[in-house]
């Protein structure tokens, strides 16, 4: 694996634009313009992408881990099968991002744009996607355990077969989402909002869900604890003909 500088990056941005399967850990591409770049298969490792433009660039299996990607653009760029593990991604634009199959755990999202951006499959245990705004991003299998999503706005989202277990939904706005068949057990889902979201056959049981709308929301099919009885049935009973 070939070792890169800075200088050899910015180089090759003006040129091929093709960093991929190289060494470029570690260094300071801070406040960088890398339009288009390939880095596929490279090594990033602990590198400070932040307040950097690298829209429309390719991460395919790249190590991100620990990375510094605040207060960036990286707007449609693919992250397939990439680690990005514990990387600061706070105050960025990843919207219609691929993070297909991508390790996020304990990743740091806060306050970054996830509009249309697909997680399909990815690993984003313990990851802080707090008040994000995420509409219609598309997370169908993810495994989102312990996520923090406290003031999030999710609206439209696939979050169908998800692992929620534990998720943060505090004040979270999921209204038309898709969580069918999703695993919520234990989740903080206090003052959310899940207005017409499909939580048909989703498990729900020990979740807390007081002061929550499930106005006009499908209900077949969910599993939950008596002591939200009450609450799904007066749901159940007020849902349109």
């Amino acid at each position: 694996m070939n070792r890169l500088s800075k200088k050899d990056i910015l180089v090759l941005a003006s040129g091929s634009g093709d960093a991929s399967n190289c060494d470029c850990s570690g260094l300071n591409l801070r406040g960088v313009e890398l339009l288009g770049m390939n880095f596929d298969g490279s090594d990033l490792r602990g590198t400070d992408l932040s307040s950097a433009n690298v829209s429309g660039s390719s991460f395919r299996n790249a190590d991100l881990t620990g990375c510094s990607m605040g207060s960036s653009n990286f707007t449609g760029c693919s992250f397939v099968k990439a680690n990005l593990e514990k990387a600061d991604l706070t105050y960025s634009s990843f919207v219609g991002a691929d993070f297909t199959q991508a390790a996020l755990g304990e990743a740091n999202f806060t306050n970054s744009q996830l509009s249309g951006a697909v997680f399909e499959r990815a690993d984003l245990n313990r990851a802080n996607i707090q008040t994000v705004d995420g509409a219609m991003v598309r997370c169908s299998g993810a495994v989102m355990a312990k996520v923090h999503a406290r003031g999030a706005s999710l609206i439209g989202a696939v979050l169908d077969l998800c692992d929620l277990r534990g998720a943060v939904l505090h004040g979270t706005d999921m209204s038309n989402a898709d969580l069918s068949s999703a695993d919520l057990r234990g989740a903080d889902i206090l003052d959310a909002t899940l207005t017409a979201a499909d939580l048909r056959n989703a498990d729900m049981r020990g979740a807390r869900l007081k002061r929550t709308d499930l106005t006009r929301a499908k209900l077949e099919g969910l599993k939950y604890d008596e002591e939200l009885a009450e609450l799904i049935s007066r749901y159940s009973r007020h849902r349109p003909a």
